[in-house]
């Protein structure tokens, strides 16, 4: 796959010049003797525009359907009366007479009004909202809930919000979420001061996605992060929040969607989506998601080219059992950026420009990650169903790298001793979820209980080996090991000269684990029950969950070690209505994560380690405005943890570990989303967090803020469209984040704050849709996080993306 369609790129723009020069002209090229029918379909109660609504005229074969802003237009109409139908799933069906006259466009508005339509038990078919804000979830309670009914925070970026500011991959979700931000280059990030390097879940199930590299997002549907320990739901997670991804479902109204996206550095990207019924009947519906991206970077040597392909199937055989299946295979073909280094003890982060990086032009890096995931909903009777799911994930990792050995040479702080890492590693993850869900009353109290089992198994295998110095290895005191021949690099005079894979110089001098017969195996069984319980306008959300861990270790001599671990973890949470569309919240849950198996069973990293546990207390406010287009969270937090895991900067041994005894987080967090009027649609957040070390290794630095742990951030997105006149269908967007000054782990450096401002201007016309979008828009040199002195991340200079999309 490395640069698989490098040779197709000169045809790229050809096409793409011919699609926007076919847009602008298509429109008025109907017969004057015609008519036009041009209109805009919405949600009653919201006014949220509805896409993918079937429109047609009565005995015609006149139709089209609606396009992400809710437009449609139907040309080359004889002038004459017709009765308009409009259909869409969860609405009730619209017909409408109209007269469509000679020469001229009949302009219609229509508002749907939703039918009374069960939530899924679990999501199998997709949903009919179009706008930056959701009612509800499936992640945050096991069960379909409203969100304001949920104890707890939990921000939603939906698919509007990605498409809108040409979102590709997860990192750059995070900017509009409160009180979360990147951490460093790889696929990590900050939630409410702690960072968080765990699997993420697809459709509320672990995933065993790569550490290095970032999930791309063409398929996503929208990204949900619950704020806080969530180990209530899903066993060991980390304190600051958990992400949930959700996959694009089938939908009963046929839709086809194409991309072309075309910038800076060398971009190129092309998605696909295509849904709709497979029967008369509507029992089988698919939907198919294909990206594909090939770009180069700011970065010296770096690259990515990514192809996803993901289609999913719905069975719907009775109004009582719904059945989905999903497979996504994706490939990232790229290498490892470890980041900017900069002269050695120097607070001048430019040092070095910013597109300085380490790599060596034989190194690279291949990652490929695939899963199939099945659910399933069946009702017995209108108190009782059955929800069950399956995922089975694959990742494959193959690896050599040059990077920093985190050592200057003694009196020079522009010279590092490099290291050279070979490795290939593959993860296979079985996850199952079952359970019950029960409604019921007991006198006065309504029930919505829930009773389950999971099961997780994560097999990890991989080989590695490690080389580092020049002919000796140079240690801060002077002190001089046997080194591995790989040369130093000097930051004054880079030389990038290393080509081919796998050098056959180098002599491994640092470590090397063999491939295992038998892998490195975490089993987890987790038995819970959980009971929403509403007496008038209040709800309690009761939940206790027993989690059994097991780490399986082989010993190289053809025996194993089983580790096993169990953890009570409780969660409890009070919501109360105020008003109507006001409610106050409150929740206790705490947290439980066991060191992983590779700490374990790695004599470089100095354990052993007690696990990890965590303790949230939460309270907050949550609001739906202007009747239910507009939804505000507001959160007040601390979280505590216990056992953390940090380096020991042994500049002798980069691996070794040692064990905080508490950090302590305190924050406020505010949210909004959503279109307060029609034609704007909005997301903005704040967050303020005071995260500090207060149990420490080193009693020197307790009271030390949390690295990459910003106090203030924040940011703001807002879209226009003019509804009307000779400018119809014509838009435009504008933002910025912002983050304030963040610790590394060099008590010495300390990375800026910044804001970075972005902008797009978009138009519709007919069914193409015309996108130009500028990031960092003042061009803005900034960081997103960084390690110490060898490992900044900048981040990107103002880059451009234009995107054609035609919807059909």
């Amino acid at each position: 796959m490395h640069r698989l369609f490098r040779s197709n790129r000169s045809a790229l723009p050809l096409l793409l010049a011919f699609l926007m020069s076919f847009g602008l002209w298509a429109a008025p090229a109907a017969a004057q003797t015609t008519g036009r029918i041009a209109g805009v379909v919405v949600d009653a109660s919201t006014g949220d525009p509805l896409r993918g609504v079937n429109i047609g005229l009565r005995g015609t074969t006149l139709g089209t359907a609606t396009n992400r802003d809710g437009r449609f237009v139907i040309a080359d109409v004889p002038p004459e009366t017709y009765v308009l139908a409009a259909s869409f799933i969860g609405y009730e069906t619209i017909e409408r007479t109209i007269v469509v006259p000679s020469g001229e466009t009949t302009r219609v508005r229509l508002a749907f009004a939703p039918t009374d339509i069960e939530l899924q038990g679990v999501e199998v078919i997709g949903r009919r909202a179009q706008s930056y804000t959701t009612d509800y979830s499936f992640v945050a309670t096991k069960s379909a809930t409203p969100l304001p009914l949920v104890p707890q925070s939990v921000s939603v970026v939906t698919k509007e919000v990605l498409e809108d500011q040409q979102i590709y991959r997860l990192n750059d979700v995070f900017k509009n979420v409160a009180g979360v931000t990147t951490f460093s280059g790889y696929n990590d990030y900050t939630s409410r001061g702690f960072r968080n390097q765990d699997a993420r879940l697809i459709n509320g199930l672990k995933a065993g996605f790569s550490f290095w590299t970032n999930p791309i997002l063409p398929h996503i549907e929208r990204v949900e992060i619950i704020k806080g320990p969530a180990s209530a739901l899903f066993a060991n997670t980390n304190p600051g929040g958990t992400i949930n991804m959700v996959t694009k479902k089938p939908l009963a109204a046929p839709r086809q969607a194409i991309d072309f996206t075309l910038g800076s550095y060398d971009t190129y990207r092309a998605t696909a989506d295509f849904t709709g019924p497979l029967t008369d009947d509507r029992t089988v519906l698919y939907r198919l998601n294909v990206g594909y991206e090939n770009a180069d970077s700011f970065r010296r040597l770096q690259f990515n080219e990514s192809l996803l392909i993901a289609p999913s199937v719905s069975f719907l055989p009775t109004e009582d059992t719904r059945v989905n299946v999903d497979f996504v295979y994706s490939t990232v073909s790229t290498r490892l950026d470890r980041g900017q280094p900069i002269f050695n003890e120097t607070e001048n982060l430019t040092s070095t420009p910013i597109s300085f990086s380490l790599s060596q032009p034989g190194d690279f890096m291949d990652n490929t990650n695939f899963h199939v995931t099945a659910s399933l909903s069946h009702e017995f009777t209108d108190w009782l169903a059955f929800n069950s799911s399956y995922m089975k994930f694959r990742y494959d990792h193959d690896l050599e790298e040059h990077r920093t050995s985190n050592v200057f040479l003694p009196n020079d702080p522009t010279t590092l001793q490099l290291a050279f890492i070979k490795r290939k590693q593959t993860r296979t993850v079985d996850n199952v979820t079952n359970y019950f869900t029960i409604d019921g009353e007991t006198g006065a109290l309504a029930h919505q209980g829930l009773l389950g089992f999971d099961f997780l198994q994560q097999d990890d295998n991989r080989t590695q080996w490690g080389a580092r110095g020049a002919e000796f290895f140079i240690l801060p005191d002077g002190t001089r090991t046997p080194g591995g021949n790989v040369g130093n690099f000097s930051l004054t005079n880079p030389t990038y000269t290393i080509e081919g894979r796998n050098p056959s110089t180098y002599v491994a001098n640092w470590f090397s684990q063999p491939w295992l017969i038998d892998p490195v195996r975490r089993r987890t069984y987790g038995l819970y029950a959980q009971d929403q319980i509403q007496w008038n306008d209040l709800r309690v959300l009761l939940s206790m969950r027993h989690e059994w861990y097991y780490d399986i270790l082989p010993q190289g001599d053809g025996t194993t070690r089983t580790v096993e671990q169990t953890s009570w973890l409780p969660r409890v949470g009070v919501v109360y209505s105020v008003l109507d569309g006001l409610n106050i919240y409150g929740t206790y849950t705490e947290g439980f994560q066991p060191q992983a198996a590779s700490v374990i069973i790695n004599p470089q990293v100095g354990g052993p380690f007690d696990p990890e546990e965590s303790l949230l207390y939460e309270g907050g406010a949550k609001a739906t405005l202007f009747g239910g287009r507009l939804s505000a969270t507001t959160a007040i937090y601390q979280i505590t943890k216990q056992n953390v895991l940090v380096s020991a900067n042994d500049p002798g041994n980069p691996e070794r570990l040692v064990q905080r005894g508490e950090e302590r987080s305190r924050g406020i967090e505010f949210e909004v989303a959503g279109s307060p009027v029609e034609g704007l649609q909005l997301t903005a957040n704040y967050a303020y967090n005071n995260a500090v070390i207060t149990e420490a290794a080193q009693p020197a630095n307790e009271g030390d803020v949390k690295e990459n742990a910003p106090h203030h951030m924040g940011g703001f997105w807002a879209t226009y469209t003019l509804d009307g006149g000779p400018l119809e269908g014509l838009g435009a967007g504008a933002g910025a984040h912002f983050v304030t000054e963040r610790n590394t782990f060099e008590e010495s450096l300390q990375l800026p704050g910044y804001t970075v401002a972005n902008a797009s201007v978009f138009y519709t016309v007919n069914n193409f849709k015309i996108t130009a979008t500028i990031n960092n828009v003042f061009d803005k040199t900034y960081w997103v996080g960084g390690y110490n002195f060898g490992r900044l991340y900048p981040g990107a200079p103002r880059t451009m993306l234009l995107k054609v999309g035609y919807t059909f």
